[in-house]
């Protein structure tokens, strides 16, 4: 983010205050989530700002307020800490993937070519097959 602000982890149990309000990380999600429901980004901070309402969150700011550029002002107590921290909450989306298994292997930089696992049973078979 910019203006020296760094991102933090947040857990389930850290607190967010925007003023007049405070919130536990847990509620916060469970309002985002329900938010993304929808495909067309430029109506998530329209809904994301209805379901925060819905669920009880409810901040102060611009119902315009921009949670994946600018962010929101706040301050968060986190699960150990002895104190407040001043920030702001930026939502930002990621775009995870995971590989089940390999199943390609590179011959050449443009060429792919596609193979099966070996079985531990083919060299059994070779076995077989050379005896017969």
């Amino acid at each position: 983010m910019e203006d020296g602000f760094k991102p933090i982890e947040c857990n389930n149990g850290d607190v967010l205050d925007f003023g007049d309000n405070t919130y536990k990380i847990a509620k916060f999600k469970q309002a985002m989530d329900t938010s993304f429901n929808s495909t067309l980004e430029d109506t998530w901070n329209e809904e994301l700002n209805e379901e925060l309402s819905k669920q009880g969150v409810e901040i102060k700011e611009s119902q315009n307020v921009n949670w994946f550029q600018k962010g929101i002002d706040c301050e968060i107590l986190t699960l150990g800490s002895q104190s407040w921290k001043k920030g702001k909450v930026k939502i930002k989306i990621s775009v995870e993937f995971y590989v089940e298994e390999q199943d390609v292997q590179i011959t050449n930089s443009n060429n792919l070519e596609i193979t099966k696992p070996e079985s531990p049973l083919d060299d059994l078979r070779r076995i077989i097959h050379k005896e017969n």
